[in-house]
């Protein structure tokens, strides 16, 4: 899940409460390239009796392709993180006057200032502008801005300068003391990949579940996730969740909670990280 420290709707203690109320048991907090929402999302999840696991979301290319790999566990305290994170933080604020101005060139009346009005925490991302973009009345909401204008391959979509690859973003979790998983694989064709990023690199998991994911890409990544197993003698993680950013970003299935994760999946993640 999202929250206002990067491209979220909710500060990090009112998506947990938000958590509570759905009556959601364990949680995550994935926010892109930054750690600055967990403290308070930890905190206020003790108030309210919630299993707690520190997370991340990481942006990474491969073959010209954006791949996010999702920290789970990891310490927020960690300086080589810390350090990268910053570097990439600056790259989407790069990134992001290259969008505005593409914007500028189809005639959209678009400032920074009017995308920082919607950048709450410390990291610019796309839905940011998409935001600036409907209140200026351009397009009806969030998902419509990426679907016309700032998707990808989309007019006013920029690639960001330097990106990690997924054994970078692999090798950083892991230093961080975390687990690295792949997020939302039904975005990519990568099966025969995973299989490598496992061996090579120490990918400990694949998301399953996920909003966009229908039974039958659950039954798929399931099945992928144990083939790699026997294959290779080892144990993966199967992860799951809303991936939430907002009720307004128009984004079906996202709602808290509705996307289930078997609860002995869920315990793995949590026992691995001593969390309660």
């Amino acid at each position: 899940m999202h929250t206002l420290a990067s491209d979220g709707g909710y500060s990090p203690s009112e998506l947990v409460r938000k958590c509570a109320e759905a009556n959601v048991t364990l949680i995550a907090i994935t926010d892109h390239d930054t750690t600055s929402g967990l403290p308070e999302a930890a905190k206020e999840a003790a108030r309210h009796g919630l299993s707690f696991v520190n997370g991340i979301e990481l942006s990474t290319r491969f073959n010209e392709e954006s791949i996010d790999i999702l920290g789970y566990g990891i310490d927020p305290s960690d300086a080589s993180l810390q350090d990268k994170l910053a570097f990439h933080r600056n790259q989407r604020m790069k990134r992001m006057t290259e969008m505005i101005g593409k914007c500028r060139e189809q005639g959209f009346e678009i400032t920074e200032e009017d995308v920082k009005k919607f950048v709450t925490g410390d990291t610019y991302s796309r839905p940011h502008l998409a935001k600036a973009l409907e209140a200026k009345g351009y397009v009806r909401n969030v998902a419509d801005a990426f679907d016309r204008f700032i998707g990808y391959g989309r007019p006013c979509y920029v690639q960001k300068a330097e990106e990690m690859d997924p054994r970078e973003a692999i090798q950083l979790i892991h230093s961080a003391g975390g687990a690295a998983v792949l997020a939302h694989p039904v975005y990519y064709q990568l099966d025969d990949e995973v299989q490598k990023w496992v061996r090579l690199y120490g990918l400990d998991g694949i998301e399953i579940y996920h909003r966009d994911h229908s039974e039958k890409d659950i039954a798929r990544f399931k099945k992928l996730a144990e083939q790699i197993e026997q294959d290779q003698s080892c144990s993966l993680f199967r992860t799951g969740g809303s991936d939430f950013h907002h009720e307004s970003y128009g984004r079906t299935g996202e709602e808290i909670g509705l996307t289930k994760l078997p609860f002995e999946y869920a315990r793995s993640l949590a026992d691995a990280f001593n969390v309660k």
